[in-house]
């Protein structure tokens, strides 16, 4: 490995420091526990429609199935190769398990940290890798690998590869170096465009480092590296495709450059201290109180870490410069984003994250390398308070969810300027990732599948089941028509409402093999999905009001879904048994589950239920109280 170039190479005059083998075992206990974190967070995930895409072709490749050439779709404008999907297909193809998928994003995805503490070391040593691994670690922004976990997830991690592949060839450039130093830039630009600025400031260090005639033509040659990884959409044409995307004069007329020395400001904000707001009043346990106190003791910690920034003047004046250009670098990038669209949804800026992590951490080092033994415990722990609220939002999907916080009438995950001091709870039916392969091998015969579990496995696209079946789904998603037996699935909350007890229960999922379907006549089939797709096909128009009328048992419950929620929402107006309000047994923002509120158990009951929405994204069935349980099976 060639050593670091003399731009930054720390000076060699300094005394060893006995402390430095602390500051080892702590910068890399500390990256072994955000590494944990992020596996166990991401197996209990529930995915989210681009990952349950990746999720598909890397499916569809690792039993060599489909060989695609077009990779994800960035904001309808333009297709990435299909690399992702590609790295994807090994776990895939390994373990043939979802979740082993969701655990190695998280795997790349904390890397990151690793990478940190290694290039911090170089830098200067001990104490700086840990601090820039712990900067890293920033409350609320470090959660978004778990949020959207996709190739954004691997953008921190793609951008520190290719700083430290940058600094190789800054001191030794040749075709080695330059082999590396394009696939670390396509890396970058296939974890998300955004990271173009980064690719390029890479490429005009490496040149002016290297400043000769051959490092122009080994830069030309990782330029080619990088370019060719792009190439692959533009070989499978699609008249399709075409149609579905932007086109560029819309975006260069509606998009681009909206506001953005209004916007600059508050992304910056949002970036610096609004994280850990929405992390701590969203994502923790805490009641209001708690989170606005632990806000502001992390906005304190930060402002410790900037005061330390002067103090890199006496101890090193090259880490102050650099501490500076990272704040340029943060800045400039923030502005390059905010010119990009109109609004800055979160799974735009881990771009931005990197410098200012490294900017938080030199002024930790300031600190840390003071000659007062005192300064540089009360530095020390304050840094361990800081790296320790920014773990308390993991601490919400280190358990199964029942209820999610919100801020009423702003989205800060669609633009991260929107904030709110409010907060209110939104039930929400919670199925993680780790169970979907248990529960796929209950599903390999032809089915008709209702309820909850229509819901559950819709947005799979059908993966887990090729996985554990060998075959792709024979299933259909509600309705009355289908070939195969109904069944339905409430998760155990709802089941344990109902009253009535299930065949079986299959990974924590309660599965009734008595089931009459209302509505609709025909719903979900399973399609092999199209490029550009993420959700499931669902019927197409416009949500619409629908009345059903039909006859039950005065005990009886009736269970109404929206199994696909984010094509539209569904609107319960009125829900009559008997001609009075039926009596709400549960509602777990998914499905909801009636009865009636004063029938006799083997009274005939007329019901009425007004819903607005998608008719054939509709799941109304009803569960006869007497379901024969002879054969039930323990969780399994």
């Amino acid at each position: 490995m060639s050593q670091p170039s003399p731009a930054i190479e720390p000076a060699r005059s300094r005394p060893p420091d006995p402390a430095q083998r602390y500051w080892t075992s702590a910068g890399l206990a500390f990256c072994g526990l955000m590494l944990c974190v992020h596996v166990a967070a991401g197996l209990n995930s529930a995915g989210i429609g681009d990952f349950w895409r990746d999720v598909y072709w890397a499916t569809s490749i690792g039993h060599g199935e489909r060989f695609p050439l077009a990779g994800p779709q960035i904001y309808q404008l333009i297709e990435l190769g299909p690399w992702w999907f590609y790295l994807l297909a090994l776990p895939m193809f390994a373990t043939g398990s979802v979740a082993a998928t969701a655990a190695f994003i998280q795997v790349l995805a904390a890397l990151k940290y690793f990478l940190a503490w290694r290039i911090g070391t170089r830098l200067a040593d001990a104490r700086l890798g840990f601090t820039f691994a712990a900067g890293l670690a920033l409350a609320g922004w470090s959660t978004i690998p778990l949020l959207f976990p996709s190739h954004t997830a691997v953008v921190g991690t793609a951008i520190l590869l290719l700083g430290l592949v940058a600094w190789r060839c800054g001191a030794a450039f040749s075709g080695i170096d330059a082999t590396w130093l394009g696939l670390a830039s396509a890396a970058c630009l296939h974890a998300h465009p955004t990271t173009a600025t980064y690719v390029v400031g890479a490429a005009l260090y490496v040149l002016w480092k290297r400043r000769s005639r051959a490092a122009f033509g080994w830069m030309a040659v990782a330029a080619g590296i990088a370019a060719l990884s792009l190439l692959p959409p533009w070989l499978e044409p699609d008249t399709a495709v075409d149609a579905t995307l932007k086109p560029v004069a819309a975006y260069l007329g509606t998009d681009l450059g909206v506001q953005p020395l209004l916007r600059i400001p508050g992304v910056v904000r949002s970036l610096v201290t609004g994280g850990a707001w929405w992390g701590f009043l969203l994502m923790t346990p805490w009641n209001v109180a708690g989170a606005r106190i632990a806000w502001w003791i992390s906005c304190a910690c930060l402002l410790v870490a900037v005061a330390g920034l002067p103090r890199l003047l006496r101890r090193d004046p090259r880490l102050l410069g650099l501490a500076v250009a990272a704040l340029l670098v943060f800045l400039a990038q923030v502005a390059f984003l905010v010119l990009l669209r109109p609004i800055t949804p979160m799974w735009m800026v881990p771009s931005c994250l990197p410098p200012l992590a490294l900017a938080i951490a030199l002024g930790w080092y300031g600190w840390l390398a003071d000659a007062r033994a005192a300064v540089r415990r009360t530095a020390a722990l304050l840094l361990c308070v800081q790296a320790g609220l920014a773990l308390a939002p993991f601490s919400l999907l280190l358990r199964d969810i029942h209820a999610l916080r919100v801020m009423p009438g702003v989205n800060p995950l669609y633009d991260v300027i929107e904030r709110s001091d409010r907060r209110v709870e939104v039930a929400v039916p919670f199925y993680p990732v780790r169970r979907i392969d248990r529960l796929a091998a209950f599903l390999c015969r032809p089915l008709v599948l209702h309820a909850r579990l229509a819901a559950v496995i819709e947005p799979t696209l059908g993966s887990p089941i090729r996985n554990a079946c060998g075959h792709w789904p024979e299933l259909r998603y509600g309705g009355v028509d289908g070939v195969g037996a109904h069944v339905a699935g409430l998760l155990a909350p709802a089941a344990t409402a109902s009253g009535i007890a299930p065949s079986r229960v299959v990974s924590r999922m309660a599965i009734y093999d008595r089931v009459r379907p209302i509505a609709p006549v025909a719903g979900g089939r399973w399609m092999p999905p199209r490029r550009l797709q993420i959700d499931p096909g669902s019927a197409a128009g416009p949500p619409r009001a629908s009345e059903f009328d039909f006859d039950a048992a005065g005990a009886d419950v009736v269970v109404l879904t929206n199994r696909l929620p984010n094509a539209a929402p569904m609107t319960i107006g009125r829900v009559t048994a008997g001609g009075s309000p039926a009596r709400l047994l549960y509602d777990d923002g998914g499905s909801t589950l009636y009865r009636c509120a004063a029938c006799a158990a083997d009274a005939s009951v007329h019901w009425q239920v007004d819903v607005r929405g998608i008719a054939g994204n509709l799941d109304l069935i009803v569960l006869p109280h007497a379901q024969d349980v002879s054969g039930a099976e323990p969780d399994r």
